[in-house]
Formats: C-alpha cells, structure tokens, sequence
C-alpha cells in the first residue's frame, strides 16, 4: 500500500550511485527520511532541495526504509539557488527544521510555517529577514519563552529594528541598514538559542 505525503524537502543527497537519500517534512508524519532510485535519463520531477512535491512512499518488505515509487512536483524553489546568501540562509534554516522537526509536536503547524518561509525566502530579496522572522516564529510556536526572555535583553540599540522587523512584512527593497540590523538580530537570537533552548542550531 502506497503512502502519499505532501512534503518540502530539507536534505537531498547521494546514497551509493543508483539512490538520492531524501529527508523530508509534511503536515501528516512531520520529518522524514526516504530513498528514491536515480533514473538513467534526467527527468523532470528530479527532487531538489526545497521542493514542495507529492510523494508515493512504499516501505521495504524487510525492515523500515521507505523508497520513492512516484514523485511529483509541486513547487519547484529553484530560485533560492540563484543568489549565494538566499541559498545559504535558507540552507541553515531547513537544517534546524531537519535537526528539531522530529521533536516537535504539530507537524502540520511546522510544515505551514516552513512554506510560508521557504516561499519568503524565492519572493523577497531580504534572506537575512526571512531567517530572523522563519527563526522566531518557529520559536513562539513551539513555546520558547522569546517574549519573555529574548526581547527583554535585545540591546537597546536594536530593539526599534527588532520591532519593526519581526511584526511587520518583510520588505521588498530593504535598505543595507535593515538588512545589516537584521543580521545583527538573528545572531543575537541564535546565541539565545543555544543558551536557552535544547535546539540544534
């Protein structure tokens, strides 16, 4: 019986020469790993890294690995790739998805909130931006007191910038102050990260 997952996907690689081994999230079975066998001839539905694509998932008659026996874009991210920054925020972020999805207990609330920000980080030119809102809603969502533990010791000089960038949307021509603001902040809330939290960052 085929399992059919709508997914992103956090973690394409090469498993041996005949396998790309897929690590994947969805709204049903949170983060998920599988195995699709690479075709001779380049196809079209090759998987990419960000894709949000349906995905027929049959497990092995021996033991537990799921194989990929049909796999259909949706939404083809290519243009994250395009620019080195997007594609490295945005890289960082599928990684902390990929590294805390599994612990975390509404997959379905996750999966909405990584393609609100996947899809930011094609639509805006502010990756900075996009990382600093996707990290922190993912924060308040899972409960991580941010509110009341991270904004109060945001440095005075960065809590308009941090106001401005977290509660409203995310510009579509920042100015390299915001941009370098933005920056600041999110390494300012990724130390809080490792303080704070159990997240892998």
């Amino acid at each position: 019986m085929l399992n059919v997952q709508k997914a992103i996907l956090l973690k394409v690689s090469t498993s041996g020469e005949s396998y790309l081994n897929l690590h994947a999230l969805s709204a049903d079975d949170g983060s998920f790993y599988c195995l699709k066998r690479i075709g001779k001839k380049a196809a079209k539905d090759r998987p990419d890294l960000f894709d949000t694509a349906e995905i027929h998932l049959e497990t092995a008659k021996v033991g537990t690995t799921q194989f990929v026996r049909e796999y259909r874009t949706i939404n083809r991210r290519s243009k994250i790739g395009q620019s080195y920054q997007t594609l490295q925020y945005a890289s960082e972020y599928a990684n902390l998805l990929s590294h805390n999805a599994a612990h975390m207990p509404d997959p379905a609330v996750l999966f909405q909130l990584a393609e609100r920000t996947f899809d930011a980080f094609t639509e805006r030119d502010a990756a900075s931006i996009v990382s600093l809102k996707g990290i922190y809603l993912l924060l308040l969502g899972e409960g991580y007191p941010v509110r009341e533990s991270w904004w109060p010791q945001i440095p005075e000089n960065l809590r308009d910038a941090t106001k401005q960038l977290i509660n409203q949307p995310t510009p579509e021509e920042p100015t390299q102050e915001i941009l370098e603001a933005s920056e600041a902040i999110r390494e300012n809330l990724t130390r809080w990260i490792k303080r704070e939290t159990e997240m892998i960052i």
